[in-house]
């Protein structure tokens, strides 16, 4: 039926080490013989280890530490075709983590007090009003949007392709947004944290009611350029998108980058020269300094209301160090588009950070990859982060086909259950994959195996029947068989009820 959240899976790439970057703030390098030393060789050892295990194209990495810059540099290749390698100025859409730079916009608002943070956003705007709703308006506010508490629906966007005639702000917000929806005041505000990119859009619009301007010129005038960020952007220009690497889909093809009008939620575009200076900013100090004063910027990186201590305004918190075994509380973003990943976490404490920037949209199995490896160098400890089971049997399945993937599943499995994701949706997502690539059959014996690991799962079942019935009228017995299991688990699914009557009607079912 649906395959879940999307991690996609990018394509194997040769991969090869860059120089360091020049441009925004490049790396300084540690003493030789140094324990950062140490650390910044390993992670220009490996790296290019992790892009081919998890079939990633590129990436770059920051390294902080100290408030410094020990490591910022590109890894692997932007363009896979061409093998252009990824260089000092290769751009990576950041996804999500740009709700965390585009806070900065709205703060620096309401630090020059043409803002609020309380007063309610919706008697503010002039273009686009939120519609009426059984929850109280007034208490959307800017503190809320920024901290995910407004009560506000839609919780991302899937963007749109370069064909496509991208719809207005206002448009967007009232539900042109590529199955997004509306966005609608669904909950009470301040009661709860519920993650909203719609909130985000509707801040998009109030910046630019207020500055008079559009978002991305605002952006870059009002906060990337004094942070030193000058060649990151929030609009997806063709000089940007010429230095931008390509993306690469679940099946290692390349796929358009999205494009979005929803820029401050999932728009924006950096090198990991920028990003270092980024993590500096949000440590904080003379690099803030010309955006932001350092008491707004203590606001941002504490919990906020009703986020039970997990979100300030833009940044997420691990507090306490859950997730890192150093015990360091630590903020960040992390964001993913279709063809990119990308981590963002810094300490202000002990100023010290990791950014990874990946144009594979597997690249979150290579992030926490070095996630490990940074806490293992700090604490001695190895965080025991499993991987895709998904994207660890791609490659059996490009080099030797579907039989060597299943082969593959079952010896990891039976050897390092602990080392690998194993769930239902893992299969489902990668079956999906196969299937709107036009690999039915492929996609059939993937869901099959998926079906035998959980019998009892009625969405493999759905997702089964969906394989069979893409293959044919021939597989029509088979499909009507998976959907009727698929509704003796869940006699409530809509969709395989509507196959059946589908199938027994003679009618063809599309990928």
């Amino acid at each position: 039926m649906k395959p879940g959240p999307i991690f996609l899976i990018g394509l194997v790439a040769q991969t090869l080490v860059v120089g360091p970057v020049a441009a925004g703030c490049a790396e300084a390098p540690p003493p030789a013989g140094s324990r950062e030393s140490a650390f910044v060789r390993q992670v220009v050892e490996r790296m290019p280890s992790y892009l081919h295990d998890f079939s990633v194209p590129g990436g770059a990495v920051a390294v902080i530490e100290n408030g410094e810059v020990i490591l910022a540099r590109g890894f692997g290749m932007a363009d896979a075709a061409t093998k252009t390698p990824v260089s000092e100025r290769t751009l990576f859409n950041i996804g999500s983590t740009s709700k965390s730079v585009s806070a900065w916009g709205a703060m620096r608002l309401v630090s020059e007090r043409k803002l609020t943070l309380d007063e309610p956003v919706d008697a503010r705007l002039k273009r686009w009003h939120l519609p009426p709703s059984s929850h109280d308006i007034t208490g959307v506010t800017l503190r809320r949007l920024l901290s995910h508490t407004a009560g506000l629906s839609v919780s991302g966007y899937r963007g749109w392709g370069p064909d496509d005639l991208i719809p207005t702000l206002e448009q967007s917000l009232s539900g042109n947004a590529n199955g997004a929806g509306a966005l609608a005041l669904t909950a009470t505000p301040g009661t709860a944290w519920s993650y909203s990119g719609g909130g985000y859009t509707l801040m998009q619009l109030l910046v630019e009611e207020t500055a008079q301007r559009p978002f991305s010129d605002y952006m870059r005038d009002a906060v990337l350029g004094p942070l030193g960020m000058t060649e990151s952007s929030f609009s997806l220009t063709p000089l940007v998108l010429g230095r931008a690497a390509r993306a690469y889909d679940e099946l290692g093809e390349e796929t358009p980058t999205p494009r979005f009008v929803e820029v401050a939620a999932a728009g924006m575009y950096a090198p990991i020269g920028d990003m270092a200076c980024y993590a500096l900013a949000t440590i904080g100090g003379v690099r803030a300094a010309p955006v932001l004063p350092a008491a707004m910027l203590d606001q941002m990186t504490s919990a906020a209301p009703a986020t039970d201590g997990r979100f300030g305004l833009g940044y997420a918190i691990q507090p306490h160090g859950e997730g890192f075994p150093d015990g360091v509380e630590r903020v960040g973003h992390d964001g993913g588009n279709r063809g990119w990943q990308s981590f963002f976490w810094v300490s202000r404490a002990k100023r010290d950070g990791l950014v990874v920037l990946t144009n594979g949209s597997n690249g979150w199995n290579v992030s926490n990859q070095l996630v490990a490896d940074w806490m293992e160098w700090k604490t001695g400890t190895r965080l025991p982060i499993p991987s895709s089971i998904a994207a660890t049997i791609l490659r059996p399945l490009h080099e030797a086909g579907v039989a060597a993937a299943i082969a593959r599943y079952q010896a990891l499995k039976a050897a390092a259950r602990n080392g690998h994701i194993f769930n239902a949706n893992e299969l489902n997502r990668l079956g999906y994959s196969l299937l709107h690539k036009g690999r039915v059959h492929d996609a059939i014996a993937i869901w099959e195996l998926n079906a035998r690991e959980y019998p009892d799962d009625w969405n493999v079942h759905d997702s089964l029947g969906d394989g069979y019935a893409a293959a044919g009228p021939g597989y029509a017995g088979k499909a009507i068989a998976s959907f009727r299991r698929s509704l003796d688990l869940n006699p409530a699914n809509a969709h395989a009820q509507e196959m059946i009557a589908r199938i027994q009607r003679g009618e063809s079912i599309g990928l």
